[in-house]
């Protein structure tokens, strides 16, 4: 790859390093095969050097949505506890009966990052009766029918406060690093469940990790990780009500089909002259 693009103008990549920029003179179109470009892309050099930037944005809205409503089921229906028990034949109805199962109808969900992840996470909370609350940066676009409202950043602890699921979808920038900490779960209802679907540095893991010892949280479900894999000797594998997948949200069986359908329609109109979609902003980081 370093060798080849040398001579590239074009460049479909999964990562660029900076020292493989330098030396392809001739770069004037990336397309990132992640919906992310955060870690992946030498972004400041690439605005440098007036590079263009597409990402596969959308590719992998669907699945990581469905992702996180299996998620939400799991806990909220005990499916673990019964998934658990059925593997050891044991009939748990009585014990239900005490942790009862709950409903995500009528409940509270705050999705930070409202992007075609988060709308596409919205349209299916709001199909199950839940109340939809997102918080992005550009609040001046028509806010999706599928949310209740939309707020800015400025607004977080407001579409925090009395929230029954925490969904973070967000870009892993400057900005977003660190927004949850323990203040924040703390605006949380107590015992609410937190999805991290995005990079986990967006959320204090230690502030997540005291509140699932305390009951803060009522449960995580998590598929990004600061060191990943995870470490075998992390307590995050055997803390109840954790749900943890490896960094496989957005998997599917069709995804590089839909990732080379975008990359070719976007090839087809770099070459007519035509505006690209998903052109990232190499100032703001997605």
């Amino acid at each position: 790859a370093a060798d080849a693009i040398i001579d590239a103008e074009v460049s479909l990549s999964s990562r660029l390093t900076s020292a493989m920029v330098s030396s392809a003179t001739r770069l004037k179109w990336v397309h990132s095969s992640a919906s992310a470009v955060d870690g992946l892309l030498p972004l400041a050099q690439l605005a440098a050097a007036n590079v263009t930037v597409t990402n596969s944005r959308g590719v992998q809205a669907i699945p990581i949505a469905e992702q996180v409503m299996g998620g939400l089921l799991m806990r909220t229906r005990r499916l673990d506890r019964t998934f658990a028990a059925q593997r050891e034949r044991v009939w748990i109805q009585n014990e239900l009966a005490t942790d009862w199962p709950v409903l995500l109808h009528g409940q509270r969900m705050t999705i930070v990052g409202l992007g075609t992840i988060g709308v596409a996470i919205a349209e299916r909370a709001r199909a199950f009766g839940m109340h939809v609350t997102g918080v992005r940066r550009r609040t001046n676009e028509l806010a999706p029918l599928c949310v209740d409202r939309v707020v800015g950043a400025h607004a977080l602890h407001d579409a925090l406060d009395g929230a029954d699921v925490l969904v973070i979808a967000a870009p892993g920038i400057a900005s977003t690093q660190s927004m949850i900490r323990a203040r924040e779960i703390a605006m949380l209802n107590r015992g609410a469940l937190l999805v991290n679907v995005a990079r986990a540095g967006i959320v204090d893991q230690v502030a997540m990790r005291e509140a699932l010892q305390t009951g803060q949280l009522g449960g995580a479900i998590l598929d990004v990780f600061e060191q990943e894999p995870l470490d075998r000797d992390d307590p995050l594998w055997t803390t109840p009500n954790v749900i943890i997948t490896p960094h496989s949200a957005g998997f599917r069986a069709t995804h590089w089909d839909e990732l080379t359908a975008l990359f070719c329609d976007n090839l087809a109109r770099y070459r007519n002259g035509e505006s690209l979609r998903n052109v990232v902003d190499l100032s703001a980081g997605y």
